[in-house]
């Protein structure tokens, strides 16, 4: 990638804030231009522009395992939320969210729970369904339809790579040499169960089976779209180090004994996605392939989460890939826009007031800005003496100098570290939201250029609980001035 230094142009990025770089810090600015991948070829159809839809994972159950490596579960299963306690939560996501378009992958919602009974998918986990129902699939069926109700695709978190040995399908795939061999044919282990060759598995019509079978029981082909955990195109491997700690070292090929290459089972990969793309179904993975792998999914995947490295950034539209990250990854995944994994809020063991108003917080730092940010194009990055800055299309830029983190339109503030008054294009009519993390008295904030052609707008609250209006503002001069409390969240608009 071509780096050009232009340290005159530097200075022209600062907003005037406290805090400022001095000059001499602005003189080393190194300044990169996007530039898009000019070989990139979409391969699939994508159901949901994942640019602009809220992503998350909802943590439903845990299979438990005894001993040091999953090998196969106990029989009991934790619980973090039953499939009535889900659609509670999907609700106040769409409250807080107000209507913005979501997807959200259940995890743990087969056997006993999550990475139960692998390679097998094949029923629901009882611990989780409704008394009212049958069975626990008729009760994860519920679950799906009534998201619809909510603006949300829901759909299952699944993993493609994993065996156990107490699952349904553990003595055919061991027969057939699906499990993974060493080169000596001894059955491979690894942390989680043991790992399947994904092209053996496509080579047998295996892989075809179960995916089938899977869009049988549940309509996932409704919701468009299906999680892939774990999608490794090499082994996770347990190796003890020379300290005497063990840690993961990455191997490949995934099985020796077959004779399969590292390309043979990433050409497997892809045709696992491009056949779930021909059922109506997109693919997102856990991770964005890195280093020597990373653009093996081009054009096969648009989402992904652990969405690191400045560089993707640069060479990706947001419709080409996005995904999430959290906490952020340095300063890129706040400048760029990332989104957040709900998994994490919803899965402390807290009261659920709590795990909202701290989704509304996150929600508000960093999906509302990953929601804005993406429907701009990327022009440059700049990035030295403690300022970044990543330069979008209509005058959008976003900054972090010496720490402070903003987001301006031809030089307006919009965010302002965890204070922010941003535009909610998702909304029909002329909408911002306010949010502050400590709450502040009587700031006025200067508007966009046309953002309110009304004198006055509509103020309501917004939590968990959804909107209530809490009054009107009068629009002067272009400027608005409100009050918030600590973690107060506002939809301002004009009706």
């Amino acid at each position: 990638m071509k780096k050009i230094i232009l340290p005159a142009l530097a200075a022209s990025f600062v907003l005037g804030a406290a805090g400022a770089a001095t000059a001499q810090e602005r003189a080393a600015v190194d300044t990169v231009y996007f530039q898009p991948k000019k070989d990139f070829v979409m391969h699939v159809t994508p159901r949901h522009d994942y640019s602009q839809t809220y992503v998350t994972k909802l943590f439903m159950a845990q299979a438990n395992f005894d001993g040091r490596y999953k090998r196969r579960d106990n029989g009991t299963t934790t619980v973090r939320m039953t499939c009535e306690q889900a659609v509670e939560i999907i609700r106040g996501m769409d409250n807080i969210t107000l209507g913005m378009p979501k997807i959200v992958y259940l995890v743990g919602w087969q056997y006993n729970g999550h990475d139960s009974k692998y390679p097998a998918f094949f029923d629901g986990n009882y611990a989780l369904k409704r008394p009212q129902d049958r069975t626990a699939l008729e009760s994860l069926r519920w679950v799906m339809a009534e998201g619809k109700k909510y603006n949300t695709s829901v759909s299952v978190h699944i993993n493609m790579i994993d065996a156990y040995e107490d699952s349904p399908l553990w003595d055919k795939y061991v027969e057939n040499d699906v499990i993974s061999r060493t080169e000596y044919g001894a059955i491979r282990g690894g942390e989680w169960g043991y790992p399947i060759s994904y092209a053996q598995e496509w080579k047998l019509g295996f892989t075809q089976q179960r995916l089938d079978k899977l869009l049988e029981i549940l309509p996932i082909q409704e919701a468009g779209t299906i999680h892939i955990d774990a999608f490794h195109s090499e082994v996770p491997q347990p190796v003890k180090k020379e300290d005497g700690t063990w840690g993961i070292e990455m191997q490949s090929p995934i099985s020796p004994y077959l004779g399969f290459t590292r390309e043979d089972e990433i050409e497997a990969q892809r045709n696992i996605i491009k056949y779930l793309d021909s059922k109506g179904v997109d693919v997102t993975t856990e991770g964005i392939p890195q280093g020597e792998l990373l653009g093996i999914f081009d054009g096969y995947q648009t989402m992904g989460w652990w969405f690191v490295g400045r560089d993707i950034y640069m060479n990706y539209t947001a419709q080409q890939m996005c995904g999430g990250y959290d906490p952020y990854s340095g300063e890129w995944g706040r400048l760029f826009g990332t989104n957040l994994n709900a998994e994490h809020v919803f899965l402390e063991d807290r009261p659920l007031a709590e795990s909202f108003a701290d989704f509304k917080g996150k929600f508000c730092t960093m999906t509302a800005i990953f929601n804005y940010l993406n429907r701009f194009d990327r022009k440059y990055r700049v990035e030295g003496g403690g300022y970044y800055a990543v330069q979008f299309s209509d005058g959008v830029r976003s900054e972090v100098d010496n720490g402070r983190y903003m987001i301006s339109k031809d030089g307006v503030m919009m965010v302002d570290d965890n204070d922010l008054l941003l535009p909610a294009l998702w909304l029909d009519s002329p909408s911002m939201i306010a949010y502050s993390a400590d709450g502040y008295k009587k700031r006025t904030w200067e508007l966009p250029e046309g953002q309110f052609t009304a004198s006055k707008v509509a103020v309501y609250r917004v939590d968990e609980n959804g909107r209530e209006l809490v009054g009107h503002k009068s629009v002067a001069g272009g400027k608005l001035t409100l009050s918030l409390a600590p973690n107060e969240m506002l939809l301002i608009t004009q009706e």
